[in-house]
């Protein structure tokens, strides 16, 4: 007869150790199904927002590209920080107004535009970079010298500099802001087939289109090899391995979009494709698109200088 083991024979069981709280990261697994699962839930919400009944979601598409085309342009030449500031209330307002919540718009809009541009113009505030009247003083009366380079006894932060990094900031700021409401309240086959109908060549509107539509299949099918690939690990992985695995799935992904093109521009040619795209149908424009036309020409006149106002401020 087998003799039990010790340790079930045994009368009182051994402390358990005691668990210590560690903080660890997610693996690259788990943060690139995140990753995924969050640009399906944009472009669900994307849909959804363009869909609705807004204030730019009714404007039609070509028109509404124009307009923004023409705020682009007046955003770029203007040079009065009051009437940008005074455009970008507007473009909030008809954020909200049009289903878009501000934490979204603001963190679309002023973040990157605060984290890009900012760091960019970040040295110009400076007298080292733009002199003029100096606001607030870093240091004085100390020269710092290391070989050949140097840098000034004073240094101080500039009424100028605030002036140059400002405009620059506010100029990304509304460009950024545009884009994103133009994009927003428009559904994207519609906003193509607008494209082309402003005379956007149909090779460059098919691109957009197919890049969009198998963005969404790549990123289906790189759900699936991850999801194979973390219900058959057991345990760690080391890094070396880690490595191996992305490197030989980023071949076999360029590998797929190689053969996928090649089968795509097979089956449009098989289907009498010749390079021309469907054009949007014509619609004519009604009050609401005069009315927004209106609107875009007097903050663009306003932009510019009308009344006085660009130049003198409000």
């Amino acid at each position: 007869m087998t003799s039990l083991p010790i340790w079930l024979t045994s009368g009182e069981p051994g402390p358990l150790p005691v668990a210590k709280r560690r903080w660890r990261r997610a693996d690259y697994l788990t943060k690139t199904l995140a990753g995924i699962q969050e640009i399906m839930a944009e472009d669900m919400l994307q849909t959804g927002t363009a869909a609705r009944r807004g204030l730019l979601q009714p404007v039609e598409p070509r028109v509404k590209i124009a307009g923004t085309v023409l705020l682009l342009l007046a955003a770029a030449i203007t040079t009065s920080i009051p009437a940008l500031a005074a455009v970008h209330g507007l473009l909030f307002l008809a954020a909200l107004a049009s289903g878009i919540g501000a934490r979204d718009y603001l963190l679309r809009v002023w973040l990157p535009a605060g984290v890009f541009a900012g760091l960019v113009v970040l040295p110009a505030i400076l007298s080292w970079v733009t002199p003029g009247d100096p606001l607030l003083y870093i240091y004085r009366g100390v020269e710092w010298r290391a070989g050949p380079l140097s840098l000034p006894a004073d240094l101080a932060v500039t009424r100028q500099g605030l002036s140059a990094a400002a405009m620059v900031l506010l100029r990304s700021a509304a460009s950024l802001g545009l884009v994103l409401l133009l994009v927003k309240t428009t559904r994207w086959p519609v906003l193509t087939k607008a494209f082309q109908s402003l005379g956007v060549p149909a090779v460059f509107v098919m691109v957009l289109e197919l890049t969009y539509r198998y963005l969404f299949l790549f990123l289906l099918l790189l759900a699936d090899f991850l999801l194979g690939r973390r219900s058959r690990l057991v345990g760690g992985e080391s890094a070396v391995a880690r490595l191996e695995w992305i490197g030989g799935t980023l071949a076999g992904f360029l590998r797929l979009a190689g053969e996928y093109s090649r089968e795509i521009a097979a089956a449009m040619t098989a289907r009498g494709y010749g390079g021309a795209g469907q054009k949007a149908p014509p619609v004519r424009p009604g009050p609401g698109e005069a009315v927004y036309l209106v609107t875009v020409i007097t903050i663009c006149f306003i932009l510019l200088g009308g009344f006085h106002l660009g130049k003198y401020g409000f």
